[in-house]
């Protein structure tokens, strides 16, 4: 990978435009800015070359043979390779936020487009109503891994966990580009993923995280994305900043782990494609199949686009698996965005039960393994408290010290 600095974003951004939409798209709740604050900015290990020495001993220069702008490069082709699509304000979010600036996002793209690293597709915006009329928004770029990207994570070794390298979605820069409605809900897809992500990273005691679109590693299912995540109640983790991908060890003391299914419906599948979803997974549970290839249960989440269509899916779910587990709820702030954290502190709906029910939560079976219950590792409350104490100075370290005071 070349490291030489490009000059100039992208031809479609001048640097008036690129002002106007920052101002536009990069905007955070007040109380998210401010737990966001928590993290410091991202570090490289290249940075300021810590493992090497100025000189030899021949008073020699010793410089990096690998640039800390290749190290966060590499971070995008492996973010991408596993949401699959993103635009640029998600990676900017998710990559960027801390330390460079949107310039800075936009630069690298167009050097990893150029060496053919990411593809890259322009897409209309998001449609506003003026009046009676419908006016499309400005066109922006999405981009995605390239099968030479992710050749290059193979060669550069950064993925310990071969499986997940093999997972990685990846397609040639010179195939035909997704339809607009495939598009669209490939967007959202990633936006739900990275909003887990994020509001995980923003727990000091995930130790791990891991999420991948279009998961199709299980014979005749392919999910939307699978998203899993370990916690260390006891404990902050080391590196407070950096997206802790799970890199496929096993369980340490003191771990725990939730996975969850994303399946997401835009109204162009049919009700009798979702049921026979839902008995895939009903099976794939009864089976063993989950416990032997991800080591535990699997939470379906269904995101539906309004709520009459969810209610109908959640009813169609129960009688689909009686006694299965799986929750409902939609985009919207009534739904997965109901609070200024993400999608992680959304509210969710069992589909069977109809109670409210947090993500961060693991299942109880009867002996007929029957769901009959779900117990929070952590709740909303016990964030916004955790938040409170960070802000006043007395951030406990382990999580169960604020349980007990409370």
């Amino acid at each position: 990978m070349h490291a030489d600095d490009v000059k100039q974003p992208l031809k479609s951004k001048p640097n008036s435009e690129l002002s106007a939409w920052k101002a536009r798209q990069c905007k955070t709740h007040p109380d998210a800015a401010l737990a966001i604050q928590m993290l410091p900015p991202r570090s490289y290990r290249d940075d300021a070359h810590h493992d090497l020495p100025h000189q030899d001993g021949l008073g020699l220069q010793v410089t990096t043979a690998v640039p800390f702008r290749d190290e966060r490069m590499i971070d995008v082709l492996r973010f991408l390779g596993r949401v699959y699509i993103a635009d640029v304000n998600t990676i900017f979010r998710m990559l960027y936020y801390r330390r460079y600036d949107l310039s800075t996002t936009y630069r690298d793209l167009a050097l990893l487009r150029e060496q053919r690293l990411v593809w890259s597709a322009k897409v209309q915006g998001i449609h506003t109503k003026i009046v009676n009329n419908w006016r499309p928004g400005p066109p922006h770029d999405v981009f995605g891994l390239s099968r030479a990207g992710k050749q290059l994570l193979l060669n550069m070794a950064v993925e310990s966990d071969a499986r997940a390298l093999e997972l990685l979605v990846a397609r040639d820069v010179r195939g035909k580009v997704p339809k607009p409605n495939s598009i669209a809900h490939d967007l959202q897809v990633t936006w739900w993923c990275a909003s887990m992500v994020e509001g995980l990273r923003l727990l000091p005691w995930c130790t791990g995280v891991y999420v991948q679109t279009e998961y199709n590693a299980i014979k005749n299912q392919r999910a939307d994305a699978m998203l899993g995540a370990r916690f260390d109640f006891t404990r902050h983790r080391p590196d407070p900043v950096a997206i802790p991908w799970i890199s496929g060890t096993p369980l340490r003391p003191n771990e725990v782990e939730l996975r969850w299914a994303l399946e997401l419906d835009n109204s162009t599948e049919s009700v009798n494609v979702l049921v026979n979803k839902f008995i895939a997974y009903r099976d794939l549970h009864a089976s063993g199949t989950y416990h032997q290839l991800l080591n535990g249960d699997v939470l379906l989440v269904l995101v539906v686009q309004e709520a009459r269509r969810a209610a109908y899916l959640a009813a169609e779910f129960s009688r689909a698996w009686p006694g299965g587990w799986g929750l409902v709820s939609t985009p919207s702030r009534q739904g997965a965005n109901s609070t200024p954290f993400g999608a992680l502190w959304g509210t969710y709906f069992d589909m069977s039960t109809e109670q409210r029910i947090g993500l961060l939560s693991y299942l109880t079976r009867d002996a007929q393994q029957h769901m009959v219950g779900y117990t929070p590792l952590m709740t909303y409350e016990l964030w916004l408290r955790y938040l409170e104490l960070q802000r006043a100075g007395n951030a406990p370290v382990s999580l169960y010290d604020m349980i007990d005071e409370a």
